[in-house]
């Protein structure tokens, strides 16, 4: 992330050493290019920043600056915080205890100024259970070391496949985790769901995968291509609260008897069977058709192997 990262360099440069940026791309694990343009926001954001040129030439901060409590609102200082120790369950804990424990000092500076500090409102939990946790810990040493992960993967129709994946990012998005990966057994890049992970292996094989910028986000680019359609079902009422989740309260309408209908643009890809599946009672799909007859196989396929 480009928050975490901007950290890690101002953390750097606190310690009054000049850092060139071939040595910062590699600490991060990122190109040059990305450590420009992070110096550059962080100048933008009025950290004082300088380059020198030369054999030992690289980013400082210029002497004399300290980083203090003054530079950020109280409020400010305890969403730091609070992100920070949302992170602490994914990221490795040292790094993460030490820049909580600076940015803490900064609160206590603010306080004993005579600036309110009020009560903090807002908490972030990222951690995964604990069998995630066992796998997002072997993706985050994986993609430090730029090795290869052996996993296990099952499909959304329960088939499972055995991959070596080259691991990049950790992604949290719409209530899991991702890790996205180059793909060696479909030779491309894939976004994987760390619940759906059965099996995970270390190996010594390295990272081989073609280059590929992470700051434009490219799992992104996989989400929304996705198709989009208008997807319709009722619910029984006891899904309700599942449903309120994802949808907005003027798609969801309710009926007589309770249960509910469902109308909304929605992506209809895999993952969207098994959430359908999910949903606790019965669940009927007015359209698209397509997606009543998949879900219909997946039940059907379900039922075989569990007779």
């Amino acid at each position: 992330m480009k928050a975490e990262r901007l950290l890690a360099i101002l953390n750097i440069l606190l310690t009054g050493k000049r850092v060139s940026s071939t040595e910062l791309a590699k600490k991060l694990e990122v190109s040059v290019r990305t450590v420009y343009r992070d110096v550059e926001a962080l100048s933008e954001a009025g950290f004082p920043v300088y380059a020198t040129m030369g054999r030992d030439g690289g980013f400082g901060l210029i002497e004399g600056f300290r980083m203090t409590g003054q530079m950020f609102s109280t409020g400010e200082l305890q969403r730091i915080i609070s992100a920070l120790d949302g992170l602490s369950g994914i990221c490795p804990e040292t790094e993460i205890e030490n820049l909580r424990r600076k940015f803490t000092i900064l609160l206590s500076e603010s306080g004993a100024k005579g600036i309110p500090c009020p009560a903090n409102r807002i908490f972030i939990e990222l951690t995964p259970s604990t069998r995630e946790k066992r796998i997002t810990d072997l993706i985050d040493q994986a993609i430090a070391r730029s090795t290869v992960l052996r996993i296990s993967y099952c499909d959304v129709e329960g088939r499972e496949t055995e991959r070596d994946i080259e691991p990049l990012a950790l992604l949290f998005y719409w209530q899991s985790w991702f890790v996205y990966a180059w793909c060696r057994l479909r030779k491309d890049f894939r976004s994987f769901r760390v619940t759906r992970i059965v099996r995970t292996e270390a190996t010594k094989a390295t990272r081989e995968c073609p280059p590929v910028d992470l700051n434009e986000r490219p799992w992104s680019r996989q989400w929304e291509e996705e198709t989009i359609e208008e997807v319709c079902f009722t619910a029984d009422k006891g899904a309700r609260g599942r449903i309120a989740e994802y949808f907005d309260t003027d798609a969801v309408s309710e009926n007589p008897d309770g249960s509910v209908t469902v109308c909304a643009d929605f992506p209809t890809g895999d993952w969207v069977v098994s959430w359908i599946m999910g949903l606790p009672g019965t669940v009927s799909i007015l359209k698209p058709e397509h997606l009543r007859v998949r879900i219909r196989e997946t039940a059907e396929r379900l039922a075989k192997q569990n007779v």
